[in-house]
Parts: structure tokens; C-alpha cells; sequence
């Protein structure tokens, strides 16, 4: 198994988030990535690797280029301050040329904040879907990117729940030149922007397991009804599950979803994936252990498909290191 180290994020250290009017200590923090690191490591095989670059306009495939050139001018403006939106988008109006106004037009919550390490980050995050994907693309059976910024709350053109760029969609959007592509989600959160992104599509099969959006953030998406438009109806199914969701609730629905994504027949598979379902992370409220994260990475492995797995969420540092070599202990098993 290769691991893509995307080693600029460490640059990137908002301090704050702003939630419910109170500035709260940032969740997003360098320390997810470079734990994960840390205990991959101790396994034996695995081949660690720096992102390639790659042109942007795999980037600007799935998202608005004038969103890509924002995040890149705002951070140059901002310095090492960080800025935060504060007026969004209302009555249907969505011009402006206003620094604050952009902020908002470009943005979908208070805790995505940009300064002049925020560009390099992202586009670095997404470098590393894409050099996971490229081995993929040319034969290797798994590719493991440790994408920080993580990128599925990102939409074509705004940013939200810690996520810029897409990495999932980048990462899906190279691979489908090539085949059918199914983008699975396991982040507790549903994945709102991959969504958005391929929603009219038949090409791509998203397809995600996450908290009921009626408890949980984004809150505005990850419903059942949710299955496309035009071509894309079909291609986009939700699996919301209630808070305190245990290991044995979540195994039924899981087995259900490989299921569903045998029968779609995709060329490549793309793993959201988020150890933030885990029973001690303090924002996703699921009640899964760190032993059952070996179960899910054995039966997604059992799908015999090329796979990119690309890291999102999971925000308790003192954890995540050691779920995350259970679960790429669980994918190499015989």
C-alpha cells in the first residue's frame, strides 16, 4: 500500500472556529495527520510517498475556477491572520465584489477560515488524492492519500466544515476518465460536497453511510431523498443512521451498501474516510469501536476493486493513529 504525506498542512493551524457566536479551539488540527503518520509507520510493506503535482485544472474539473483563484487571492490578503466569513449570500442575490461579501458567497459556515497557508494546504491536500489516484491508475490495488485539509463538505464553489478542495471529487474526477468511479463515504458527516458535485451524473455512484442530518452537521443534506437529477438519478444514495449508532446497526447498513456498489460494476473505488464514527471522537456521536474499523476496511477490501482511500474526518487526536493502522491492518489481510 502506498501513503501520500502531504507534508505542508502542518502550515495551516487555524485557532479558532466560530461556533454558536463562541471563538472554540479548531478541531482541524495538524496533530489528525501527522499521529495517523506516526503509527502507520509501524507497519511493515507500507511505501510513504510525497504528492506529485499535477496540472490545476484537475482541480477546476469540479470546482468553479473563480472559487479556486479566491482561496488563493484571500489568503494572500489575509497574511498569517485568518478571516472568517460573517455575511452570507440572502434574497436570492449572489454578486459582490466586497472583500466581506466574498467571504460569505464563498463559504457556508464559520469554521472554514482562510489566511496564506490555506491555498498551499488545500491545493496540496488535493495533490495527494491525485498522486494516490495516478498509482491506482496504473495498477497499484491501494493508495492511501492523508489529506489534510480534508475536502468532502467542499462544493463546487464554497467551502465548509474544514474542507477547500474536494480531494474525494478530485481524486474520482481523474480516475472516471479512465471508468465508472463509486465514491464511498464513511465520515460520520454526510458528505455534502461530493454530492453536489456529481449529483447530476451517472458516471460516478456516490453513495454514503453518515448521522441522521436532522442531529448532526452539515444538517441541510444526507437525506434518503436525495438520489440525483437528470442523469444522475439513481447515482446518489444516503444512509443516515441515528446518533449512538453501534456496531451492529452500522454492519447491516454496510453490507447493504456493498451490495450496491457490486451491482453499479464501477472500474475504481474512492473511500471518504472518516474515523469520526468512532465511539470516542468528540464531534460525531456514533458509538463504533476501534476493532469494528478492521471489519469495515476487510469487507471493503473483499470488493476486489483498485482503490483510493482518501482521509477526511476523525478529531481525536489521542486515536486516530491507532484506528487508522487497525483499519489498514484490516485492508491488507489475506
Amino acid at each position: 500500500m502506498i501513503i501520500v504525506y502531504p507534508s505542508r498542512h502542518v502550515r495551516h493551524r487555524p485557532p479558532n472556529e466560530i461556533f454558536n457566536g463562541n471563538r472554540d479551539p479548531f478541531a482541524e488540527v495538524p496533530e489528525r495527520i501527522e499521529n495517523i503518520r506516526q503509527s502507520l509507520g509501524e507497519i511493515e510493506g507500507l511505501r510513504f510517498i510525497l504528492p506529485q503535482r499535477f496540472p490545476l485544472s484537475w482541480i477546476e474539473r469540479v470546482h468553479d475556477r473563480a472559487y479556486v483563484s479566491y482561496i488563493a487571492q484571500a489568503g494572500r490578503s489575509a497574511g498569517s491572520s485568518y478571516v472568517y466569513p460573517s455575511v452570507f449570500p440572502y434574497g436570492g442575490n449572489t454578486h459582490t465584489m466586497q472583500e466581506v461579501g466574498l467571504r460569505g458567497m464563498y463559504s457556508f459556515d464559520t469554521y472554514t477560515p482562510v489566511n496564506s497557508a490555506t491555498y498551499e494546504a488545500a491545493r496540496g491536500s488535493a495533490m495527494a488524492a491525485l498522486t494516490a489516484a495516478s498509482h491506482v491508475r496504473r495498477g497499484e490495488s491501494v493508495s492511501y492519500a492523508l489529506c489534510r485539509p480534508p475536502g468532502h463538505h467542499a462544493e463546487v464553489s464554497r467551502m465548509g466544515g474544514y474542507c477547500y478542495f474536494n480531494n474525494a471529487a478530485v481524486a474520482a474526477e481523474y480516475l472516471s476518465t479512465r471508468g465508472s468511479v463509486c465514491v464511498f463515504d464513511i465520515d460520520v458527516h454526510h458528505g455534502n460536497g461530493t454530492q453536489h458535485i456529481f449529483y447530476h451524473r451517472n458516471d460516478v455512484f456516490f453513495v454514503s453511510i453518515h448521522g441522521d442530518p436532522d442531529s448532526l452537521f452539515p444538517y441541510f443534506s444526507g437525506r434518503t431523498e436525495e438520489q440525483g437529477v437528470g442523469e444522475g438519478i439513481g447515482y446518489n444514495v444516503n444512509f443516515p443512521l441515528p446518533l449512538k449508532t453501534s456496531d451492529q446497526t452500522y454492519d447491516k447498513t454496510l453490507l447493504f451498501v456493498l451490495k450496491l456498489v457490486r451491482s453499479f460494476h464501477p472500474n475504481y473505488l474512492v473511500v471518504s474516510l472518516g474515523f469520526d464514527a468512532h465511539i470516542d471522537d468528540p464531534l460525531g456521536r456514533f458509538s463504533l469501536s476501534t476493532s469494528y474499523f478492521r471489519r469495515i476496511a476487510h469487507l471493503i477490501a473483499d470488493l476486489r476493486l483498485p482503490t483510493v482511500l482518501i482521509q477526511e474526518g476523525g478529531y481525536n487526536t489521542a486515536i486516530l493513529g491507532e484506528v487508522a493502522k487497525t483499519f489498514v491492518n484490516g485492508f491488507l489481510m489475506d
